[in-house]
Formats: structure tokens, sequence, C-alpha cells
């Protein structure tokens, strides 16, 4: 028997009105005779027949639930819905992120982002293994410059530094730190800043800077990223973002990486659970003999 809605019994009672049969009317609707006459029954002695949706009733949300969502959330702040799920499925609960969505939004912790609800126009992308590319980019903090250095395949962080000004010299320097604990990277990855790349001068071609020369000395591709195309470096964007969120908690950067790297499950990096960028930093390293292609 078909499932009525409201526009539909409407129409069943004004072809009642009109004196077409129920039968009739059954036929159509793919209900029973017996069916059209209760709900123009029930619409002569009251006056008006409203639809009642039949779905299941919500479980309810218990408070041994809320407990143990607002606490992972403050162990991992910032987390989703999503994020948390599977944080909780990890340790054996089992809680619908729907339904930890509905406690987030009633502990006033969700905010509606328009930008998830728009169709992207891009596909994002990332590398097979662990130093294939690196990502570095600046920020400032407070009237203080940063340098970030992240791995395209994992998320883990690479290098990770304060300097008084954001030059070249600055930029290899903390390159060479990263090399130095987890070995040279295949390309790597900035913008068009003056703090990785010359810029021409008097329509002359420039220079190489310090790092460019570095680069090409020991044979790591620098790619650099299109300009306005956000999406080019957009995760390194996304991680600073994340970074400057992360800092209202935690009492110094060294912290804020620390946890991020170690702690932190990131949603983007395995299908059938959620690991930390450290985890799949190790996972997705080339075995001994294999060579990046």
């Amino acid at each position: 028997m078909a499932k009525l809605t409201q526009k539909k019994i409407n129409w069943i009672i004004k072809q009642k009105e009109n004196r077409v049969s129920s039968s009739e009317i059954a036929r159509i609707m793919n209900i029973t005779p017996r069916y059209v006459n209760m709900i123009y029954r029930k619409y002569r002695l009251e006056g008006n027949v409203e639809f009642k949706n039949p779905g299941r009733k919500k479980d309810p949300i218990y408070e041994e639930m809320k407990t143990m969502v607002y606490e992972t959330r403050k162990e991992h702040p910032g987390s989703g819905a999503l994020s948390i799920e599977k944080n909780l499925k990890e340790r054996g609960i089992k809680i619908s992120h729907n339904k930890i969505h509905e406690i987030l939004k009633e502990g006033g912790m969700v905010m509606e982002n328009m930008n998830k609800k728009k169709q992207r126009k891009w596909v994002r992308w990332e590398r097979e293994h662990s130093n294939s590319l690196w990502h570095m980019d600046w920020f400032e903090y407070e009237g203080k410059n940063y340098i970030v250095i992240e791995d395209d395949a994992s998320r883990f962080v690479i290098q990770f530094g304060e300097y008084e000004h954001a030059t070249a010299e600055n930029s290899l320097d903390a390159l060479r730190k990263g090399i130095e604990k987890y070995g040279k990277p295949r390309e790597v990855m900035t913008d068009h800043g003056t703090q990785f790349t010359s810029l021409p001068r008097d329509e002359k071609e420039s220079e190489p800077n310090e790092f460019q020369k570095y680069l090409e000395e020991n044979g790591i591709v620098h790619i650099k990223a299109r300009v306005k195309h956000p999406q080019s470096n957009g995760k390194l964007e996304r991680f600073i973002f994340t970074l400057k969120y992360l800092k209202k908690y935690f009492g110094t950067w060294e912290e804020v990486v620390n946890y991020y790297n170690y702690k932190r499950m990131h949603m983007s990096l395995y299908e059938d659970r959620i690991i930390t960028p450290g985890m799949a930093y190790e996972m997705k390293k080339l075995k001994e003999g294999e060579v990046l292609e």
C-alpha cells in the first residue's frame, strides 16, 4: 500500500466531495477503499485530517553520552562529529555521528560552514609516499613570523620555527633542519613570495636566491603554487588555520605541533579508521630499497 502525504489526503477528501467512488480513489492512490472511507469519515467528524509522519522515534540521548562526547571534544579541540565518532569507536564506544552532532549543537559547539554546502569544483589529491612532496609557507601570529613545513602524503609537520624575519635565508634554515631530521624530499611546494623565489628586476632575469640555489644543488624540484589558486597549497593553508585555532588550548607552539603530529586523529589519512599524521608518516614511508619514481 502506498504512503500518503498531506497533499494526497487533501486530494482524497476533494474527490469524495466531488462524489468520486471510494473504489476508484483507492485504485488511483494504491490504497484500500476502507482506508479512503476512514479518511473521509474522520474529515466529516473533525473537519480536518492531519498527516502524521509514522517514522520511528528518535533514540534518547543519555547524560553518559553527552559526557563522553564533551570529554572527547575537550581532549581533541575543534573535532567534528565524524572525528569524535571514530575516536570513540577506537575505544569501543558506539555513538552515531548524527547523535554526536546533536549533542555538540546543544552544547553550542557547532557552527554552520556554508563552504561545505557548496559543491566543490576541484578534487583533493595527495602523494602516495612520505617525503614525496613538502609544503612550505610563512604566517604571522601576534606580531611574530613562523614557518611551517608539512609532508603532503601524511600531513606530518616536518619543521616548525619562529624567526625575526621571513627571509629566503630563514626559509633555507628551516628546510635544512627538516632534512637533517627526516631526510630529503623529492619536491618542495611554495608560493611566489620572496622568501622562496627571487623576483626579476629592470626586466632582467633574476638570479636564484640562496633557497633556490640549495634546491637546485640538491636535486629537489621546486614547485610554485599557481597564482590566485589557493587549492594548490590549500592543505598547508588549512593546517595553519588549525594551528592558530589549537594555540588557544595549549601553552606553547611545541605542544601544539606535538598534539597535531601524534595525538590528533586526521579524517583524510586512512579509509577504515582515522590515524594521526605521525602514524601516517611512518606507514607511508618507502620500504628499504624502494626508490621514489
